[in-house]
């Protein structure tokens, strides 16, 4: 009951003055994202452009082993962009160190089978 009155003040001050959606920006979330219900990231991004680093997305994610179940992943779109950047960066290190004929190949030289060349 007080979570629900408390949430109906928050959606009254944010409709009420844009401002202080955009003062709220600047301080940092009290909870994280994926732990927000989905009035309360409502509430959040009221005011907020959708484009706006720090307006809140959420994303369904397939969990692994499940045919069915989706977890709820949220996060800002700044933090969305961390993510992604990180990813393709991994990914280009990647190939990189294959381009230039490194591997992570823990098996020891001996135990390797003799390469086969085309004559």
């Amino acid at each position: 009951m007080l979570r629900a009155a408390s949430l109906g003040i928050l959606m009254t001050l944010a409709a009420a003055s844009p401002a202080l959606a955009s003062d709220a920006a600047e301080t940092p979330l009290a909870r994280a994202p994926s732990d927000m219900t989905g009035d309360e990231i409502a509430a959040y991004n009221v005011g907020r452009a959708a484009n706006s680093p720090d307006y809140i997305r959420c994303r369904r994610i397939e969990q692994i082993g499940s045919l069915v179940r989706k977890s709820r992943v949220c996060h800002t779109n700044a933090e969305w962009r961390r993510i992604t950047d990180k990813g393709n960066q991994d990914a280009r290190d990647t190939l990189a160190n294959i381009e230039r004929g490194h591997s992570n190949s823990l098996e020891p030289a001996d135990q390797i089978g003799p390469q086969i060349r085309p004559q």
